[in-house]
C-alpha cells in the first residue's frame, strides 16, 4: 500500500468500521497511517494493520476498486 491510497476495512471485520473510508498519511511496513475520509476540518487519523485493510483506490485510479 502506499500513500494516498483509499482503503476501508475488511467486511465483518468490524461492523462499526462499515461503510467508512480512509486513505493511507504513511506507511510503516506491517501498520499504516489512516485517515478518516470526512468533511471534518481535523480528520481523526489512526494507526490500522494493513492485513485489517482493503484497498479500494489507488491514487492515481479513475475508478474505485470492487
Amino acid at each position: 500500500m502506499e500513500v494516498g491510497t483509499i482503503v476501508k476495512f475488511r467486511d465483518g471485520l468490524y461492523p462499526n468500521e462499515e461503510g467508512a473510508f480512509y486513505r493511507i498519511v504513511e506507511d510503516n511496513g506491517d501498520r499504516v497511517f489512516i485517515e478518516f475520509i470526512c468533511n471534518l476540518r481535523f480528520p481523526p487519523q489512526s494507526v490500522a494493520r494493513t492485513k485489517d485493510l482493503e484497498v479500494v483506490k489507488l491514487p492515481g485510479d479513475r475508478e474505485e476498486r470492487r
